[in-house]
């Protein structure tokens, strides 16, 4: 059995006629589902997406220590001799206070002993029968960490839902902690649907397509921190389908994906298939291009998204709508120039696949839906407001990076 899913399981009706994108995707965001939390050694935070905020439960550094080797020393002594008295070592307390007209051997991250306000670098020095001579007085403060100069007590370093980066384990553990409450990565059933499909790298009969959603999707899953807990083939047959759909809902995902079968043609079972066995539309029909018959809905504690299943579409409407179901909050708020002008279409926003130049985006040739060239170097999605004509070289688009 799969963690239960805190979230509610009613949908909202489903709209007449395609939804705009924006809207669209608010809602894919608000159906996303949301697991307990689950505790998460430090060790393994690399990729895991925050539950909660992480804040330090320390100072760092923990006192004023030294950011060189050399000495400690009050900076208003340092005019003429000073005797050295013993060492502060890092990973050891100090062994004594300074007295006036006293400095202190000190190595990097070592306390500073009491009465000490700066560090005289070793290359500053002289140290000559027990006293020291310093070429040039250090102001105060110079060479010192101060207390909680990293960071502070309680100060909060990361934000809940932050995916934790590689480089940012060390942060959690510096800040004092064995581990973080994380999302538990969302679980994904995928339902491919088609006669004609076979498998990459087999013979292709007359009139079949080389099956290239699957191994697409997966990855896209996996690139958005979820997993696929298991895949299946249904063929062009309504009964058919409600089996292949009833054994993965029988394991309890958090997102059922579905690719083809979606629109209202003679072979089209998705849709029927999924109200037989008790979804509820969210939405059927998106204002986009690719991608116009994509639908959403819920079953239990499971969001479906059905995808069209022209590749390049499917490709898009995942980006755009499966990335928001599974908590990626992908930035639509930069804008770069495209380096060549694109058509729009009246109605319905464009996503166009692009390159990413020096100085804007580059459109990729066969924009069509089931075009998978213009995935090929494709590292940028650009949205396309509907209007009329086309839209010029120059022109400032919103975008987002294609993982």
């Amino acid at each position: 059995m799969a963690p239960s899913v805190s979230r509610e399981h009613a949908r909202p009706e489903v709209r007449p006629g395609p939804l705009p994108a924006g809207e669209a995707l608010a809602l894919a965001h608000g159906l996303a589902p949301r697991p307990a939390p689950e505790w998460v050694p430090v060790a393994r935070l690399a990729g895991r997406r925050l539950a909660a905020a992480v804040p330090a439960r320390r100072d760092v550094p923990s006192a004023d220590s030294s950011a060189m080797d050399g000495w400690a020393l009050r900076a208003a002594d340092a005019g003429g001799p000073l005797r050295v008295r013993g060492e502060s070592a890092a990973g050891h307390a100090p062994m004594r206070a300074l007295g006036p007209g006293e400095a202190c051997r000190i190595s990097t991250g070592a306390l500073l002993p009491t009465g000490a306000d700066a560090v005289l670098r070793r290359e500053d020095g002289e140290e000559s029968g027990g006293f020291l001579v310093a070429a040039a007085a250090p102001r105060p403060g110079a060479d010192v960490r101060p207390c909680g100069d990293d960071f502070r007590l309680g100060q909060e370093l990361l934000a809940a839902e932050t995916v934790v980066a590689a480089h940012e384990v060390a942060v959690v553990a510096a800040a004092g902690h064995k581990g973080a409450f994380c999302r538990r990565p969302l679980r994904v059933a995928v339902a491919i649907t088609g006669d004609e499909l076979v498998a990459p790298g087999a013979s292709v009969p007359r009139g079949g397509v080389i099956e290239s959603n699957l191994v697409g999707l997966v990855a896209q899953v996996e690139a958005a921190g979820a997993g696929v807990c298991a895949v299946a083939h249904a063929p062009d047959d309504r009964g058919a389908t409600v089996k292949t759909f009833m054994d993965l809902l029988e394991q309890e995902p958090d997102v059922l994906v579905t690719v083809g079968g979606i629109s209202v043609g003679a072979h089209d079972h998705v849709g029927p298939a999924l109200e037989r066995l008790g979804a509820r539309w969210a939405l059927r029909g998106v204002a986009m291009r690719p991608g116009h018959p994509v639908g959403l809905a819920g079953r239990g504690s499971t969001v479906a998204l059905a995808l069209p299943g022209n590749p390049a579409a499917a490709a898009v409407c995942f980006h755009l709508l499966g990335r928001a179901l599974l908590g990626m909050c992908d930035d639509w708020s930069h804008s770069a120039p495209l380096l060549r002008p694109v058509r729009r279409h009246l109605r319905d926003t464009t996503y166009v696949r692009c390159t990413e130049e020096v100085g804007g985006l580059v459109p990729l040739g066969h924009q069509g839906p089931a075009q998978l060239s213009s995935l090929a170097g494709a590292r940028a999605l650009a949205w396309i407001a509907p209007g009329a004509g086309g839209v010029p070289a120059g022109t400032l688009v919103p975008v987002s990076r294609m993982p």
